[in-house]
């Protein structure tokens, strides 16, 4: 029986670095797509990184009762749809998810074959480093997701594992990762 991943953590602690290694190390394992309200970046591409949607096709996903989870996170709507939820369970592998804390601890609560694992940064600086080396919002944004990442940070008890991803150890954070969830689990 395939089961779900669940990665969640604040923004910039690394989940799309650590999902596409683990992806690249076990074929076994497939990312559902998910929904944004929130403008495209430069850097991403449409149905492969999100499902870019405006604000009034994400809320009527919601009326239709189309989207497995969703919430919003930093004055944008993100959201599962059940769709790619679907086609994750019909591929026979794995699925493996990128979620704010409300929409995985939802997700855990919803599935009984989810196990839910909590990213942490090093420490704070270097989560506002990342941030900063994005390049990508502008400074009070950074520092509003600083704010919310220090609440993350103090739920990260509500999962089954937490994790640190240390500087320059990417690769030893996915190995820690693959043992608890292919072996531990």
């Amino acid at each position: 029986m395939s089961f779900i991943v669940v990665l969640s953590g604040p923004s910039g602690v690394g989940k799309d670095s650590i999902i596409e290694k683990i992806i690249k190390k076990n074929k076994n394992f497939f990312m559902p797509v998910t929904m944004t309200s929130r403008l495209k970046r430069n850097n991403e591409v449409e149905g492969k990184d999100y499902l870019f949607v405006s604000e009034d096709v994400f809320k009527e996903k919601i009326k239709k009762n189309e989207l497995v989870e969703y919430s919003t996170v930093y004055k944008n709507f993100y959201g599962l749809p059940k769709s790619s939820m679907e086609a994750g369970e019909l591929s026979g592998k794995n699925i493996i998810l990128r979620l704010d804390v409300k929409g995985a601890l939802n997700l855990v609560k919803q599935f009984s074959n989810a196990v839910s694992i909590f990213i942490t940064p090093e420490d704070i600086d270097q989560l506002i480093k990342q941030l900063n080396a994005r390049n990508q919002e502008e400074e009070s944004e950074i520092d509003r997701r600083i704010a919310i990442a220090n609440n993350e940070i103090n739920a990260a008890n509500l999962f089954d594992h937490v994790v640190m991803n240390e500087k320059s150890k990417l690769d030893e954070t996915v190995e820690i990762i693959l043992d608890l969830i292919l072996y531990k689990k």
